[in-house]
């Protein structure tokens, strides 16, 4: 919606002339979920008998592992939108893929917590409710930048996009299209001169606000999180649900957006011809890149959730404060 909040004057060094800032609401967003993450899993932490310093520390991991997995998943997926080395680092700008960061994030915190010692399921459980509350933030980052965008409202809530947004745009592509007219936008004064006929004698068909859909069920997700750590029975129990309830909710969210393109489910349809079910190939609807990781997500998770409730080993089983303080010192 507003991609810059607002522009920061200040000196140039070197000409003694005064230049503006740009202040990027994603990038804003996401710098203040961060630290939201950070503040309230330290606090969690503490809370629970545990040193928050460990948090810090696996903040720092997971600051580099999600930021350059998120932009290198970003990046494979959508790879024709950068033609230059300089657009791989406008990450601020928007472009990153929350399971690309998350994957990469996890790993990078649980390398460190091996490499010092620590129980890695316990301080996963930890951070997990916070990365959900951090997500929220992200989302709202996805609103202001226009990123992760909905399909057509045919009922329900809906929205229109001022002319010149990322969803403004990709449905006014999609229009000339359907006029025949194919290719993206050209720039320059032609492009603008496009959109202003556009404007005039074109209306974007209100779409679904799939960022704000997003962002509560984030919110969501962290409320119940935050409750399940208090009441978990086994360590790693609030990351894999996280991982089993995200995967259910981003497959139904992917239902209403339409910024990824539909592929098929994991080669079914290519199973389904070698059987001879070549109807059944063809009917079969095709799932977003995100839909078949949250199918994968669904599945993996669900069956490690239900061994690790049905596990009775000593590390699994959660502890008291005072019994994990003297294990581990």
């Amino acid at each position: 919606m507003r991609q810059v909040l607002l522009r920061l004057p200040y000196p140039n060094p070197f000409t003694g002339e005064w230049g503006t800032l740009p202040l990027y609401g994603y990038g804003l967003a996401m710098a203040v979920g961060f630290l939201v993450a950070i503040l309230t899993a330290a606090r969690r932490a503490k809370r629970d008998g545990s040193p928050p310093e460990v948090v810090h520390n696996c903040a720092l991991a997971c600051f580099f592992g999600g930021v350059f997995g998120a932009r290198a998943f970003f990046v494979i997926q959508f790879s024709e939108r950068f033609p230059s080395l300089l657009d791989l680092l406008r990450i601020w700008e928007g472009g990153l893929t929350f399971y690309g960061g998350f994957l990469v994030a996890t790993l990078a915190v649980v390398a460190y917590l091996r490499l010092t010692r620590r129980p890695v399921l316990y301080w996963l459980d930890v951070i997990v409710p916070s990365l959900a509350l951090g997500l929220a933030f992200g989302r709202l980052g996805c609103f202001l930048n226009g990123c992760c965008y909905g399909d057509v409202a045919h009922s329900g809530p809906g929205m229109v996009w001022p002319v010149g947004s990322i969803p403004w745009t990709h449905y006014a592509q999609a229009h000339l299209a359907s006029l025949g007219q194919m290719g993206p936008l050209p720039g320059g004064a032609g492009g603008a001169a496009m959109m202003g006929a556009l404007a005039a004698g074109w209306r974007m068909p209100a779409i679904h606000p799939a960022q704000v859909y997003s962002l509560v069920n984030a919110l969501l997700l962290a409320v119940v999180l935050h409750v399940l750590f208090v009441r978990r029975r086994r360590n790693g129990q609030v990351l894999l649900t996280f991982v089993v309830l995200y995967g259910v909710s981003r497959y139904l969210l992917e239902m209403v957006r339409a910024d990824e393109p539909e592929i098929y489910l994991l080669g079914l349809p290519t199973l389904l011809r070698l059987l001879g079910a070549h109807e059944a190939a063809e009917a079969l609807p095709g799932l977003t890149i995100s839909q078949n990781i949250a199918v994968t997500l669904v599945l993996v998770g669900g069956v490690l959730l239900w061994r690790l409730m049905k596990s009775r080993r000593p590390g699994l089983v959660v502890e008291r404060p005072g019994q994990r303080d003297a294990a581990e010192a």
